[in-house]
Protein backbone atom coordinates (compact mmCIF):
# COMPACT_ATOMS: atom_id res chain seq x y z
CA UNK A 1 0.00 0.00 0.00
CA UNK A 2 1.64 3.43 -0.91
CA UNK A 3 0.34 6.46 0.41
CA UNK A 4 0.98 10.10 0.96
CA UNK A 5 1.99 10.52 4.82
CA UNK A 6 0.81 12.91 7.49
CA UNK A 7 4.23 13.25 8.98
CA UNK A 8 6.06 16.40 8.60
CA UNK A 9 8.47 15.30 5.22
CA UNK A 10 10.30 16.97 2.99
CA UNK A 11 11.46 16.07 -0.73
CA UNK A 12 14.12 18.57 -0.83
CA UNK A 13 16.03 18.82 1.76
CA UNK A 14 19.16 19.88 0.05
CA UNK A 15 17.65 23.52 -0.04
CA UNK A 16 19.67 23.58 3.14
CA UNK A 17 22.67 23.74 1.41
CA UNK A 18 20.89 26.10 -0.51
CA UNK A 19 20.59 28.51 2.44
CA UNK A 20 24.13 28.26 3.93
CA UNK A 21 25.09 29.47 0.21
CA UNK A 22 22.60 32.44 0.93
CA UNK A 23 24.54 33.25 3.89
CA UNK A 24 28.25 33.28 2.21
CA UNK A 25 27.00 35.10 -0.62
CA UNK A 26 24.17 37.46 0.93
CA UNK A 27 22.48 37.37 -3.09
CA UNK A 28 18.46 36.91 -1.98
CA UNK A 29 19.42 39.86 0.93
CA UNK A 30 20.97 42.42 -1.43
CA UNK A 31 17.99 41.69 -4.05
CA UNK A 32 15.68 42.16 -0.71
CA UNK A 33 17.35 44.94 -0.01
CA UNK A 34 16.89 47.05 -3.47
CA UNK A 35 13.44 46.73 -2.87
CA UNK A 36 11.15 49.74 -1.80
CA UNK A 37 8.44 48.54 0.78
CA UNK A 38 5.28 49.45 -0.43
CA UNK A 39 3.30 47.25 2.21
CA UNK A 40 1.12 48.69 4.92
CA UNK A 41 3.01 47.69 7.70
CA UNK A 42 0.72 46.51 10.15
CA UNK A 43 -0.40 43.98 7.63
CA UNK A 44 2.82 42.36 6.53
CA UNK A 45 3.44 38.59 7.10
CA UNK A 46 6.19 37.79 4.92
CA UNK A 47 9.37 40.42 4.57
CA UNK A 48 10.52 41.00 1.54
CA UNK A 49 13.85 39.04 2.18
CA UNK A 50 11.55 36.00 2.87
CA UNK A 51 10.09 36.70 -0.35
CA UNK A 52 12.92 36.55 -2.47
CA UNK A 53 14.57 34.02 -0.52
CA UNK A 54 11.49 31.80 -1.04
CA UNK A 55 11.34 32.55 -4.53
CA UNK A 56 14.82 31.62 -5.31
CA UNK A 57 14.76 28.20 -3.30
CA UNK A 58 11.92 27.39 -5.48
CA UNK A 59 14.11 28.02 -8.52
CA UNK A 60 16.82 26.51 -6.95
CA UNK A 61 14.63 23.24 -6.08
CA UNK A 62 13.80 23.42 -9.97
CA UNK A 63 10.27 24.93 -9.21
CA UNK A 64 9.88 27.84 -11.32
CA UNK A 65 5.92 28.31 -11.57
CA UNK A 66 5.16 30.78 -8.77
CA UNK A 67 1.75 28.65 -8.51
CA UNK A 68 4.36 25.84 -6.90
CA UNK A 69 4.72 28.21 -3.68
CA UNK A 70 0.92 27.25 -2.79
CA UNK A 71 1.71 23.91 -1.81
CA UNK A 72 5.49 24.44 -0.93
CA UNK A 73 4.46 27.18 1.23
CA UNK A 74 3.94 24.22 3.46
CA UNK A 75 7.19 22.51 3.19
CA UNK A 76 9.07 22.56 6.59
CA UNK A 77 12.42 22.27 4.88
CA UNK A 78 11.56 25.75 2.69
CA UNK A 79 9.97 27.19 6.17
CA UNK A 80 13.30 26.57 7.80
CA UNK A 81 15.38 27.63 5.03
CA UNK A 82 13.44 31.34 5.38
CA UNK A 83 13.74 31.15 8.86
CA UNK A 84 10.60 30.19 10.00
CA UNK A 85 9.48 27.23 12.36
CA UNK A 86 8.52 24.07 10.52
CA UNK A 87 5.54 23.42 12.53
CA UNK A 88 2.37 22.10 10.84
CA UNK A 89 -0.62 24.47 10.25
CA UNK A 90 1.18 27.26 11.24
CA UNK A 91 3.98 30.14 10.17
CA UNK A 92 3.34 29.59 6.44
CA UNK A 93 5.41 30.90 3.49
CA UNK A 94 3.85 33.08 0.87
CA UNK A 95 0.90 32.08 -1.35
CA UNK A 96 1.30 32.13 -5.11
CA UNK A 97 -0.55 35.47 -4.88
CA UNK A 98 1.72 37.31 -3.19
CA UNK A 99 4.36 35.94 -5.28
CA UNK A 100 2.65 37.63 -8.00
CA UNK A 101 2.18 40.87 -6.56
CA UNK A 102 6.02 40.71 -5.61
CA UNK A 103 7.11 40.46 -9.49
CA UNK A 104 4.99 42.87 -10.81
CA UNK A 105 5.81 45.74 -8.16
CA UNK A 106 8.97 45.82 -9.21
CA UNK A 107 10.04 49.05 -10.76
CA UNK A 108 12.80 50.27 -13.00
CA UNK A 109 15.04 51.68 -10.63
CA UNK A 110 14.84 49.06 -8.31
CA UNK A 111 16.02 46.89 -11.41
CA UNK A 112 19.40 48.71 -11.81
CA UNK A 113 19.88 48.63 -8.26
CA UNK A 114 19.41 44.93 -8.76
CA UNK A 115 22.44 44.40 -11.05
CA UNK A 116 24.34 47.05 -9.15
CA UNK A 117 24.32 44.61 -6.29
CA UNK A 118 24.86 41.88 -8.29
CA UNK A 119 28.27 43.06 -9.70
CA UNK A 120 29.31 44.30 -5.81
CA UNK A 121 28.69 40.20 -5.18
CA UNK A 122 30.94 39.12 -7.81
CA UNK A 123 33.75 41.88 -7.22
CA UNK A 124 33.41 40.75 -3.04
CA UNK A 125 34.09 36.82 -4.02
CA UNK A 126 37.50 38.31 -4.68
CA UNK A 127 39.93 37.84 -1.63
CA UNK A 128 42.70 39.90 -3.24
CA UNK A 129 42.62 41.65 -6.57
CA UNK A 130 43.04 39.06 -9.25
CA UNK A 131 45.57 39.79 -11.93
CA UNK A 132 42.99 39.03 -15.22
CA UNK A 133 39.64 38.51 -15.96
CA UNK A 134 38.10 37.06 -18.89
CA UNK A 135 34.70 37.84 -19.63
CA UNK A 136 32.37 35.75 -22.28
CA UNK A 137 29.55 37.31 -23.52
CA UNK A 138 26.69 35.82 -25.27
CA UNK A 139 22.56 35.97 -25.80
CA UNK A 140 20.12 33.41 -26.19
CA UNK A 141 16.44 33.15 -27.87
CA UNK A 142 13.96 32.67 -25.36
CA UNK A 143 10.42 32.23 -27.14
CA UNK A 144 7.30 33.73 -25.98
CA UNK A 145 4.01 32.75 -25.66
CA UNK A 146 1.16 35.71 -25.19
CA UNK A 147 1.40 39.22 -24.89
CA UNK A 148 4.26 40.07 -23.25
CA UNK A 149 6.03 43.58 -23.34
CA UNK A 150 8.85 44.20 -25.78
CA UNK A 151 7.92 40.00 -27.17
CA UNK A 152 8.93 40.97 -30.60
CA UNK A 153 8.87 38.60 -33.93
CA UNK A 154 13.05 37.72 -34.94
CA UNK A 155 13.30 37.02 -38.64
CA UNK A 156 16.51 35.07 -38.03
CA UNK A 157 14.86 32.91 -35.01
CA UNK A 158 11.35 32.85 -36.98
CA UNK A 159 9.26 33.34 -33.86
CA UNK A 160 8.01 35.81 -31.33
CA UNK A 161 10.80 36.36 -27.98
CA UNK A 162 12.70 37.75 -26.17
CA UNK A 163 16.78 37.98 -26.85
CA UNK A 164 18.80 38.07 -23.21
CA UNK A 165 22.41 38.79 -22.99
CA UNK A 166 24.44 36.63 -20.10
CA UNK A 167 27.88 38.25 -19.40
CA UNK A 168 29.74 36.02 -17.36
CA UNK A 169 33.18 35.42 -15.86
CA UNK A 170 35.09 32.41 -17.46
CA UNK A 171 36.35 30.34 -15.01
CA UNK A 172 33.98 30.13 -12.21
CA UNK A 173 30.94 30.49 -14.79
CA UNK A 174 29.63 33.55 -12.23
CA UNK A 175 27.13 35.20 -13.91
CA UNK A 176 27.86 38.87 -13.90
CA UNK A 177 25.11 39.98 -15.40
CA UNK A 178 22.10 38.88 -16.99
CA UNK A 179 20.13 41.45 -18.96
CA UNK A 180 16.62 41.14 -20.76
CA UNK A 181 16.12 42.35 -24.76
CA UNK A 182 13.53 43.04 -27.03
CA UNK A 183 12.76 40.12 -28.80
CA UNK A 184 13.75 42.35 -32.20
CA UNK A 185 17.30 43.15 -30.86
CA UNK A 186 20.10 42.88 -32.81
CA UNK A 187 22.80 39.94 -31.06
CA UNK A 188 24.81 43.45 -30.14
CA UNK A 189 21.88 45.73 -29.17
CA UNK A 190 22.37 47.22 -25.92
CA UNK A 191 25.99 45.86 -24.90
CA UNK A 192 27.75 48.91 -25.44
CA UNK A 193 26.40 51.13 -22.72
CA UNK A 194 26.49 47.98 -20.30
CA UNK A 195 30.18 46.78 -20.82
CA UNK A 196 31.62 50.42 -20.47
CA UNK A 197 29.32 50.55 -17.11
CA UNK A 198 30.67 46.98 -16.27
CA UNK A 199 34.29 47.82 -17.33
CA UNK A 200 34.30 51.18 -14.96
CA UNK A 201 33.20 49.36 -11.75
CA UNK A 202 35.71 46.70 -12.03
CA UNK A 203 38.47 48.86 -13.06
CA UNK A 204 37.64 50.80 -9.42
CA UNK A 205 37.78 47.92 -7.43
CA UNK A 206 40.98 46.59 -9.05
CA UNK A 207 42.32 49.06 -10.86
CA UNK A 208 45.33 47.06 -12.11
CA UNK A 209 43.54 43.54 -13.27
CA UNK A 210 43.69 43.20 -17.12
CA UNK A 211 40.01 42.19 -18.25
CA UNK A 212 39.56 40.07 -21.65
CA UNK A 213 36.25 40.31 -23.84
CA UNK A 214 35.53 37.02 -25.62
CA UNK A 215 32.55 37.02 -27.65
CA UNK A 216 30.96 35.61 -31.09
CA UNK A 217 30.87 37.72 -34.18
CA UNK A 218 27.13 38.69 -33.16
CA UNK A 219 29.17 41.86 -31.05
CA UNK A 220 31.51 42.67 -33.60
CA UNK A 221 29.87 46.00 -33.94
CA UNK A 222 32.43 49.20 -33.82
CA UNK A 223 30.36 50.76 -30.69
CA UNK A 224 31.54 47.60 -28.66
CA UNK A 225 35.21 47.60 -29.66
CA UNK A 226 35.80 51.13 -29.19
CA UNK A 227 34.53 50.94 -25.75
CA UNK A 228 36.99 48.16 -25.06
CA UNK A 229 39.54 50.26 -26.48
CA UNK A 230 38.66 53.01 -24.62
CA UNK A 231 38.63 51.31 -21.18
CA UNK A 232 42.32 49.50 -21.85
CA UNK A 233 40.32 46.09 -22.33
CA UNK A 234 41.42 43.77 -24.72
CA UNK A 235 39.48 41.02 -26.42
CA UNK A 236 38.58 38.90 -28.93
CA UNK A 237 35.56 38.52 -31.39
CA UNK A 238 34.38 36.54 -33.52
CA UNK A 239 33.92 38.48 -37.19
CA UNK A 240 32.15 36.74 -39.90
CA UNK A 241 33.09 36.13 -43.62
CA UNK A 242 32.98 38.88 -46.82
CA UNK A 243 34.71 39.49 -49.85
CA UNK A 244 37.65 40.99 -48.38
CA UNK A 245 38.42 38.66 -45.33
CA UNK A 246 38.25 35.91 -48.07
CA UNK A 247 40.86 37.90 -50.48
CA UNK A 248 42.94 38.09 -47.63
CA UNK A 249 42.81 34.92 -46.39
CA UNK A 250 42.56 33.20 -49.78
CA UNK A 251 46.61 32.20 -50.42
CA UNK A 252 46.90 30.91 -46.80
CA UNK A 253 43.93 28.71 -47.38
CA UNK A 254 45.49 27.43 -50.26
CA UNK A 255 48.58 26.27 -48.35
CA UNK A 256 46.35 24.51 -45.76
CA UNK A 257 44.56 22.80 -48.83
CA UNK A 258 48.07 21.89 -50.18
CA UNK A 259 49.48 20.39 -46.67
CA UNK A 260 45.99 18.00 -46.23
CA UNK A 261 46.65 16.77 -49.19
CA UNK A 262 50.38 16.22 -48.77
CA UNK A 263 49.70 14.72 -45.26
CA UNK A 264 45.74 13.97 -45.38
CA UNK A 265 45.15 15.14 -41.96
CA UNK A 266 43.68 18.34 -40.94
CA UNK A 267 45.23 21.08 -41.72
CA UNK A 268 45.30 24.74 -39.13
CA UNK A 269 47.40 27.49 -40.09
CA UNK A 270 47.22 31.09 -38.89
CA UNK A 271 48.22 34.65 -39.67
CA UNK A 272 47.22 38.30 -38.89
CA UNK A 273 45.88 41.31 -40.57
CA UNK A 274 44.79 44.82 -40.40
CA UNK A 275 41.54 45.14 -41.70
CA UNK A 276 38.96 48.10 -41.86
CA UNK A 277 35.04 48.26 -42.22
CA UNK A 278 34.03 51.45 -44.26
CA UNK A 279 32.24 52.80 -40.73
CA UNK A 280 35.48 52.11 -38.75
CA UNK A 281 38.20 55.09 -38.32
CA UNK A 282 40.77 52.94 -37.99
CA UNK A 283 42.16 49.31 -39.05
CA UNK A 284 41.74 46.68 -36.56
CA UNK A 285 44.03 43.28 -35.78
CA UNK A 286 42.39 40.34 -37.63
CA UNK A 287 43.27 36.93 -36.86
CA UNK A 288 42.96 34.36 -39.76
CA UNK A 289 42.33 30.35 -39.27
CA UNK A 290 42.82 28.59 -42.04
CA UNK A 291 41.47 25.06 -41.65
CA UNK A 292 41.19 22.30 -44.18
CA UNK A 293 38.96 18.96 -43.31
CA UNK A 294 38.32 16.21 -45.34
CA UNK A 295 34.86 18.74 -45.73
CA UNK A 296 36.85 20.90 -47.22
CA UNK A 297 37.53 24.61 -46.14
CA UNK A 298 36.56 26.00 -42.89
CA UNK A 299 37.81 29.62 -42.41
CA UNK A 300 37.73 31.87 -39.54
CA UNK A 301 38.26 35.15 -38.23
CA UNK A 302 38.81 37.01 -34.63
CA UNK A 303 38.71 40.47 -34.45
CA UNK A 304 41.42 41.49 -31.37
CA UNK A 305 43.93 44.05 -29.78
CA UNK A 306 45.88 41.21 -27.89
CA UNK A 307 49.33 41.13 -28.74
CA UNK A 308 49.81 37.13 -28.22
CA UNK A 309 50.53 35.20 -31.49
CA UNK A 310 47.70 34.46 -33.97
CA UNK A 311 47.32 30.97 -32.73
CA UNK A 312 47.67 31.69 -28.77
CA UNK A 313 44.81 34.19 -29.29
CA UNK A 314 42.35 31.59 -31.63
CA UNK A 315 43.62 28.55 -29.52
CA UNK A 316 43.99 30.22 -25.86
CA UNK A 317 41.53 32.78 -25.81
CA UNK A 318 39.20 32.36 -28.11
CA UNK A 319 38.03 28.87 -28.87
CA UNK A 320 37.55 28.38 -25.37
CA UNK A 321 34.62 31.11 -25.49
CA UNK A 322 31.92 28.62 -27.20
CA UNK A 323 31.81 25.85 -24.88
CA UNK A 324 32.01 28.12 -21.68
CA UNK A 325 29.13 30.27 -22.44
CA UNK A 326 26.96 27.94 -23.84
CA UNK A 327 27.27 25.49 -20.97
CA UNK A 328 26.23 28.71 -18.29
CA UNK A 329 23.31 29.38 -20.64
CA UNK A 330 22.19 25.80 -21.26
CA UNK A 331 22.33 25.45 -17.25
CA UNK A 332 20.32 28.56 -16.91
CA UNK A 333 17.47 27.23 -19.18
CA UNK A 334 17.54 23.48 -18.00
CA UNK A 335 18.10 23.47 -14.59
CA UNK A 336 17.33 27.18 -13.47
CA UNK A 337 14.04 27.76 -16.16
CA UNK A 338 15.73 30.70 -16.59
CA UNK A 339 13.88 31.21 -19.81
CA UNK A 340 10.50 30.87 -18.04
CA UNK A 341 9.50 34.57 -18.59
CA UNK A 342 5.81 34.53 -18.14
CA UNK A 343 4.65 37.85 -17.14
CA UNK A 344 3.10 40.67 -18.86
CA UNK A 345 5.27 43.44 -18.43
CA UNK A 346 8.99 43.86 -19.03
CA UNK A 347 10.48 44.48 -15.77
CA UNK A 348 8.75 41.99 -13.89
CA UNK A 349 10.33 39.59 -16.69
CA UNK A 350 13.29 41.21 -16.24
CA UNK A 351 13.38 41.02 -12.17
CA UNK A 352 12.01 36.97 -12.53
CA UNK A 353 16.04 37.04 -14.48
CA UNK A 354 17.45 37.98 -11.61
CA UNK A 355 15.80 35.83 -9.36
CA UNK A 356 16.90 32.88 -11.52
CA UNK A 357 20.68 35.03 -11.69
CA UNK A 358 20.48 34.38 -7.98
CA UNK A 359 19.76 30.68 -7.51
CA UNK A 360 22.32 29.96 -10.32
CA UNK A 361 25.02 31.84 -7.94
CA UNK A 362 24.01 29.79 -5.01
CA UNK A 363 24.47 26.54 -7.09
CA UNK A 364 27.82 27.56 -7.80
CA UNK A 365 28.39 28.15 -4.52
CA UNK A 366 27.58 24.69 -3.54
CA UNK A 367 29.29 23.31 -6.79
CA UNK A 368 32.29 24.99 -5.84
CA UNK A 369 32.29 23.85 -2.35
CA UNK A 370 31.82 20.11 -3.53
CA UNK A 371 35.41 20.15 -4.72
CA UNK A 372 37.35 16.91 -4.71
CA UNK A 373 33.74 15.09 -4.95
CA UNK A 374 31.88 13.77 -7.87
CA UNK A 375 30.07 16.35 -7.84
CA UNK A 376 32.74 19.15 -8.42
CA UNK A 377 31.75 19.77 -12.25
CA UNK A 378 28.35 18.08 -12.41
CA UNK A 379 25.82 20.70 -14.00
CA UNK A 380 22.79 21.79 -12.26
CA UNK A 381 20.68 19.22 -13.18
CA UNK A 382 22.75 16.85 -11.76
CA UNK A 383 23.19 18.92 -8.18
CA UNK A 384 19.78 19.63 -7.68
CA UNK A 385 18.80 15.75 -8.91
CA UNK A 386 21.19 14.11 -6.50
CA UNK A 387 21.98 16.66 -3.80
CA UNK A 388 18.68 19.20 -3.64
CA UNK A 389 16.01 16.14 -3.82
CA UNK A 390 16.40 14.39 -0.85
CA UNK A 391 14.09 13.25 1.55
CA UNK A 392 13.88 14.68 4.83
CA UNK A 393 11.96 14.15 8.25
CA UNK A 394 11.42 17.46 10.02
CA UNK A 395 10.86 17.54 14.00
CA UNK A 396 10.27 20.10 16.06
CA UNK A 397 11.35 20.29 19.62
CA UNK A 398 11.55 22.46 22.55
CA UNK A 399 15.39 23.19 22.10
CA UNK A 400 16.17 22.11 18.64
CA UNK A 401 14.57 21.40 15.25
CA UNK A 402 15.95 17.88 13.85
CA UNK A 403 16.05 17.39 10.57
CA UNK A 404 16.50 13.55 9.87
CA UNK A 405 17.83 12.60 5.80
CA UNK A 406 17.73 8.91 4.52
CA UNK A 407 19.87 6.36 6.64
CA UNK A 408 20.72 5.24 3.07
CA UNK A 409 21.68 8.36 1.11
CA UNK A 410 23.72 7.33 -1.81
CA UNK A 411 25.94 10.92 -1.19
CA UNK A 412 26.18 10.89 2.77
CA UNK A 413 29.88 11.83 2.49
CA UNK A 414 29.53 14.17 -0.44
CA UNK A 415 26.51 16.51 1.70
CA UNK A 416 29.35 16.33 4.65
CA UNK A 417 31.74 17.51 2.78
CA UNK A 418 29.85 20.04 1.22
CA UNK A 419 28.41 21.56 4.49
CA UNK A 420 31.42 21.61 6.13
CA UNK A 421 33.28 23.60 3.50
CA UNK A 422 29.58 26.12 3.36
CA UNK A 423 29.93 26.35 6.98
CA UNK A 424 34.04 27.31 7.38
CA UNK A 425 33.94 29.32 4.49
CA UNK A 426 30.84 31.43 6.05
CA UNK A 427 33.59 31.60 8.99
CA UNK A 428 36.53 32.91 7.19
CA UNK A 429 34.29 35.48 5.25
CA UNK A 430 32.78 37.14 8.27
CA UNK A 431 35.13 36.69 10.77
Amino acid sequence: MVRFSDLELSSDAGILLARQAEQQRQVCQGIADCIEEWRDPNKITHSLQQLVSQRVYQLVGGYEDANDSNQLRHDPIYKLACDRLPLAHQAHLASQPTMTRLENHISKGEVSRMRSRMVDGFIKQYRQAPEEIVLDIDGWDDPTHGHQQLSCFHGYYGQHMYFPVLINEAKSGYPVVLQLRAGNSHSGKGVAGILRWLFWRLKRAFPDVRIILRADAGFALVEILRVCERSKVGYAVGFARNAVTERKIADLLERARLQYLKTGEKARLFDDVYYAAASWDEPRRLVMKAEWLPKGANPRFVLTNLEEPAHQVYDDFYVQRGADSEHRIKELKLGIQADRLSCHTFIANQFRLLLAQAAYILLLTIRHAAAGTQFATAQVPRLQAMLIKGAARVRVSARRVLVELAAYCPFAYELRQITQRLVSSQALILG
